[in-house]
């Protein structure tokens, strides 16, 4: 990943919680398609991975089940790494079948990665936006920490369609921007315990958004 762009991470910590088994659901803000770079590869050099279970011995910390467009399956280098990947294949229009995959990993224990805004139409300043229902309906129906991750500005990398951002990802080489991500405080699932799914929703969104307001100024306090 140094090759197309240079991260800058803070609150490494947090996802000490990984460590110990079980469920866990991972929140990121999305801003480009081209970001899943940024948060896969730093979660990569931390010792974690989104490919398919190991053969024999494992040597990383967890697997984690991200959730990705199933659109990614038609760009042939995006499908060859999508095909030996973990990743939990999403329609844009019609999300049960995703849903019910992310359910089925959690009760599993596995680790799913979600883009709760479910698109990437961003906002001016591109700040976390208002989010679909699915993450936080995740996160009720069971007894699931929440980790939000969030990063500033991966638009540098690429941004726009689908084709223009990996044209820009794969060119920046030749610029190498450098993007903030901030890995914020678990939420214990105690926290949601008590609230609805409506209330669950308001409380993560502004969780993420206070995690990508610290990204974007770069602060360092756990």
């Amino acid at each position: 990943m140094k090759a197309v762009c240079r991260v800058s991470v803070y609150g490494r910590a947090n996802l000490d919680v990984l460590d110990r088994p079980g469920p866990a659901i991972i929140v990121v803000n999305h801003t480009t398609v081209v970001d899943v770079i940024v948060v896969i590869g730093t979660l990569h050099n931390m010792g974690f991975t989104a490919d398919g279970p190991c053969v024999g011995v494992c040597k990383h910390r967890r697997h984690i089940r991200p959730i990705g467009t199933s659109d990614l399956w038609n760009f042939p280098v995006a499908k060859q790494v999508c095909e030996g990947s973990s990743i939990i294949p999403v329609d844009q229009f019609d999300g049960r079948a995703a849903y019910k995959a992310a359910r089925d990993a959690l009760k599993n224990g596995d680790v799913v990665l979600i883009y709760p805004e479910g698109d990437v139409k961003i906002n001016a300043e591109a700040s976390p936006r208002e989010w679909r229902p699915g993450a936080s309906g995740l996160a009720k129906s069971g007894n699931v920490v929440v980790i939000p991750i969030a990063h500033h500005d991966s638009r540098q990398l690429g941004s726009g369609s689908v084709q223009r951002s990996i044209v820009m990802g794969l060119t920046s080489v030749f610029r190498v921007p450098r993007i903030r991500l901030r890995i914020g405080k678990p939420v214990d699932p105690a926290t949601l315990g008590p609230l609805s799914v409506r209330e669950a929703n308001d409380y993560l969104e502004g969780i993420l958004r206070q995690t990508w307001l610290e990204a974007s100024i770069g602060i360092i306090a756990q």
